[in-house]
């Protein structure tokens, strides 16, 4: 049997197949279009103590691929392990169907988490890529987060409708005194 080597300084979790988002070149859309039903599975709290144990003192990060993980419904409870493990956290949120009450009790779970907002574009375009996104509200989320000393990162994929606001986000940002992260990609909007 081989040795699993557990040094790994870097996890990438999936806890969730839950989401709001109907993003094009998403996976989980891919996938429902083809006719296919998503099974609505999410890590236990218990399976992710399991690897919390492993990964302490290293690096989770929260990102979804079939799912936003703020829909696992032990999330909370798994940020505040991170917290008590020494865990550095990362959260990538796109999805804006959480309460603002839900999300400061998230943040109240682990201030040390980074997390990261996938709105592209400005906030009121960014719907266009991250269908049934209301990126004003995620955006204010953002800020929330920021508010509560929260590390945010606003996280912008640069599209065709998007790309002539690059200054006006960094602008924005600047003003807003958080961190903005721009992806360039080839992915398709799914507008024609």
């Amino acid at each position: 049997m081989r040795k699993i080597d557990h040094s790994a300084k870097n996890w990438n979790l999936d806890i969730s197949t839950r989401c709001t988002l109907e993003c094009p070149e998403c996976v989980r859309t891919r996938y429902m279009l083809k006719g296919n039903t998503i099974p609505k599975k999410d890590i236990t709290l218990d399976q992710f103590k399991k690897i919390a144990d492993i990964a302490e003192n290293k690096r989770i990060h929260f990102c979804g691929t079939w799912g936003d993980p703020v829909f696992n419904p032990d999330f909370i409870e798994m940020l505040k392990v991170c917290r008590e493990k020494n865990i550095k956290t990362v959260v990538s949120n796109a999805a804006s169907h959480r309460h603002e009450s839900w999300y400061n009790k998230a943040f109240a779970a682990n201030l040390d988490a980074e997390w990261w907002f996938g709105i592209d574009g400005l906030p009121q375009q960014s719907h266009l890529y991250r269908k049934n996104q209301d990126g004003n509200k995620l955006f204010n989320i953002m800020l929330l987060g920021r508010d509560l000393g929260v590390p945010v990162v606003w996280q912008y994929i640069i599209f065709n409708y998007n790309k002539d606001n690059v200054k006006k986000a960094k602008k924005t940002a600047k003003e807003h005194s958080i961190n903005i992260m721009f992806i360039d990609t080839k992915r398709n909007t799914g507008r024609k």
